[in-house]
């Protein structure tokens, strides 16, 4: 609860919904580039309230006041690192206590307790005897009674009056330059004889980090991913625009998102031991190096660390490709005078015409179950006005009003569909396409606004041979597209070339055509054969593609429908910002993203409801991510029904094997003792019965589990001749056994009617 406080406090001094995360850190910093906060796991009662409040309210002042390209100035300028760092946290510390006159108290009050734990190293050694720069830091930590010279005090009321980022910079080089002058201000070396050059450290080990800020600290390593930072860069560079006291809130805004990332080489090489302070190598803030040490000392280094990872904010312009494409690339690729094209051409404009009949009985049971529902739900209620044709009764009936009947509006539905196009599915691919094609018709047929994509990791790769762009703290998703597939935006001549199209991939491998009369099959063009099976990725993208779904055709309620015969790729890496340090490498000092495998604890959130899932990855990273990311996705859209189709039939026969039927109830792979032996024989049942069994599993409001191969095709079941002249009662029960199993032959159809009626 107290975390939660302080991750809520963090969000409003920062006037933005930035991202704090807590985990095994050097430091506390601020992410510019992500607007990320990170606190350090901290040992038990090692790290007080006030004091934590503290380092959130200091990294505050970075992310509003610090530009991103301070630091930078300051090593091109060759400015000693720490004497910059005290100097930015003075200016900073003082903006934030104008702006929240609260946090006075905090900033007061926090150091008050470090200086009490020796967090700067004042306990052993005689205040007066520290350099400057270091009795200039103290002061602005409220130590009390810092003593300062006359010709000293003047550098503290100029330090207390820098306005902007360049104004601190420019004293900071003043400043060094009068020290150097003035070796009475250079105070008393340690007794241990360690110079301050020696406690910075070197950047890429990682040492003199400072707990109180991410700027303080020299260079930081983070652990978790190896990721080697600039405190600086961590903190002081934060993206933020004070560089002008007359900007506006509006200008401030708008500088923010404009920084970019400075070049890190020369950030790294720059804060290295002696570069900026090789002129004056006394010149340091020792204070700054000892406050990094106790952060170190506070930390809990054996506390489990905590992955956090963010909902990729897919650009569906970068996955979804739109039907129009898909029948360009189509129509450029398949040869028209071929028999193949002609002969399954011929097969879907059957398939339509068959199942014409059949759709059209399903539509008006569904319009009748619809009504019945409503005239169920209808509310009868009197009007207040006298029903002049009952007032003779009025002595012997007491209810003289009108009346009127209200039904309740009916709700109006939508459908968004996903499907498998891995290579799995080529054996159920036909069945399932027309199965698909039913439901199309149906929604037509019915005014359901409709959209219907293809989730395949084949497209990207083929066709652009580029990767979606990527960032820092989220999802590696690698290459994987959103074919449109159908959308009721399509008119009738578009709808039917795309059921062409797919329905020759679907048949290209030939083994089930007659060669002689359907022709040999043209093979598809490459990017939209069959590949992988990036569901989860399909996951990601419909958080973005059902939202601007039910904004453009004004759906109350929107039925999202995954269908797939099998588990999705794993989502076991996130997307790092890493710096190479190493001199030899070509890419020495750059800024790369890099991947971080999910171990352990992981937070999962969506910036879009600041909604948190946590789950466990084990040491592998595998984890199955699909439950967890539907969970997300239904917080994003609450008034949504997420359905899950899966494909479990294998085979020729394409039969459901109650192994796995088995494991979709229990979550067990074999039978132990009797535990769900009864349900299993009632799902076996009904998956023969209905031709699907209906479960709650894998985070699905509803899981359909379906038989394959021939099962899957859509049958019409026609009146035999030997009926003729037969008895009422017999073709009574003819026809009502014809119009069952025209309608267990398409439970996809079948169940969605269920679910909009």
């Amino acid at each position: 609860m107290m975390k939660n406080r302080k991750n809520t406090i963090a969000k409003l001094l920062a006037e933005e919904d930035i991202f704090v995360i807590h985990k095994q850190m050097e430091t506390a910093y601020f992410d510019v580039k992500n607007r990320e906060l990170g606190l350090p796991i901290w040992k038990e009662n090692a790290m007080s309230d006030v004091e934590e409040e503290l380092l959130i309210c200091h990294e505050i002042g970075h992310a509003l006041y610090t530009p991103l390209d301070m630091m930078e100035n300051a090593q091109l300028r060759k400015i000693e690192h720490s004497v910059v760092n005290v100097l930015e946290d003075a200016r900073i510390e003082q903006k934030v206590m104008n702006k929240y006159l609260g946090s006075v108290r905090v900033f007061k009050d926090g150091y008050k307790s470090l200086i009490q734990k020796d967090f700067f190293g004042t306990s052993t050694k005689d205040v007066s005897k520290f350099n400057l720069i270091d009795r200039i830091n103290l002061h602005f930590k409220n130590v009390s009674n810092v003593p300062f010279a006359a010709n000293e005090s003047v550098w503290v009321e100029k330090a207390s009056k820098t306005v902007t980022p360049d104004d601190v910079l420019d004293l900071a080089e003043e400043l060094i330059a009068w020290m150097s002058e003035n070796t009475d201000s250079m105070g008393e070396p340690d007794e241990s004889g360690e110079t301050s050059n020696d406690s910075m450290g070197d950047p890429a080990e990682g040492s003199g980090s400072s707990g109180e800020s991410g700027d303080e600290d020299g260079e930081t390593k983070g652990e978790e991913n190896n990721v080697t930072k600039s405190g600086d860069d961590a903190g002081d560079d934060a993206d933020t625009n004070d560089n002008d006291s007359d900007k506006s809130d509006d200008e401030t805004s708008t500088d923010k998102k404009e920084l970019e990332v400075p070049d890190t080489k020369d950030i790294v090489e720059g804060g290295k031991s002696g570069e900026g302070a090789a002129a004056t190598p006394n010149i340091t803030a020792e204070t700054d190096s000892k406050f990094g040490k106790s952060i170190t000392d506070a930390r809990d280094m054996e506390a489990e660390n905590v992955n956090y990872v963010r909902i990729n904010d897919i650009n569906l312009n970068d996955v979804v490709v739109p039907y129009k494409k898909v029948i360009e690339d189509n129509e450029n690729h398949y040869k028209k005078d071929d028999l193949f094209f002609s002969s399954t051409l011929e097969k879907v404009t059957e398939l339509k015409k068959t199942s014409k009949k059949t759709v059209a009985y399903m539509v008006k049971e569904f319009e009748m179950k619809k009504s019945a529902d409503a005239y169920a739900r209808a509310a009868v209620s009197k009007t207040g006005s006298l029903d002049m044709g009952k007032l003779h009764t009025y002595k012997y009936n007491e209810d003289l009003f009108k009346k009127v009947t209200t039904l309740p509006g009916a709700t109006n539905h939508g459908l968004v569909m996903c499907l498998d196009w891995s290579g799995s599915m080529a054996d159920n691919l036909e069945g399932t396409l027309s199965q698909l094609y039913n439901l199309v018709w149906f929604c037509r047929r019915t005014n359901i606004p409709f959209e219907v994509f293809a989730f395949t990791s084949n497209y990207a790769k083929f066709y652009y041979d580029s990767d979606l762009e990527k960032e820092a703290g989220t999802f590696d998703i690698s290459s994987f597209s959103m074919l449109n597939v159908f959308s009721s935006k399509m008119s009738i001549d578009e709808e039917m070339k795309v059921m062409h199209y797919l329905w020759m991939i679907a048949n290209q491998w030939g083994y089930r055509q007659d060669w002689g009369r359907d022709g040999y099959p043209q093979r598809a063009f490459q990017p939209y054969q069959l590949g992988g099976t990036p569901l989860n990725e399909a996951i990601l993208a419909m958080m973005n593609i059902v939202p601007k779904f039910k904004k453009e055709t004004g759906v109350q309620k929107v039925h999202t429908v995954f269908l797939t015969d099998g588990a999705g790729s794993g989502l076991s890496s996130k997307m790092e910002w890493m710096l190479d340090t190493k001199e030899n490498s070509s890419t020495y000092g750059d800024h790369f993203l890099g991947l971080s495998s999910l171990s352990g604890k992981t937070v999962i959130t969506d910036p879009v409801t600041n909604k948190t899932v946590e789950t466990i990855c084990n040491r592998w990273g595998r984890w199955d991510a699909t439950p967890v990311l539907l969970e997300i996705l239904k917080k994003r859209i609450p008034e949504m029904n997420v359905v899950g189709f899966f494909v479990a039939g294998s085979g020729r026969s394409g039969k459901v094997k109650p192994a796995t039927l088995r494991y979709i109830i229990t979550g067990q792979t074999y039978a132990q003792s009797n535990k769900g032996e009864t349900d299993l024989q009632k799902a076996l049942i009904e998956l023969k019965k209905t031709n699907v069994f209906v479960t709650k599993s894998k985070g699905y409001d509803e899981y359909y589990v379906l038989p394959g191969a021939e099962q899957l095709n859509v049958e019409e079941f026609e009146m035999s001749d030997d009926l003729v002249g037969a008895s009422k009662s017999k073709l009574k029960t003819a026809f009502a056994k014809s119009s069952a199993n025209r309608v267990s032959s398409r439970p996809l159809l079948n169940k969605f009617i269920s679910m909009v009626a």
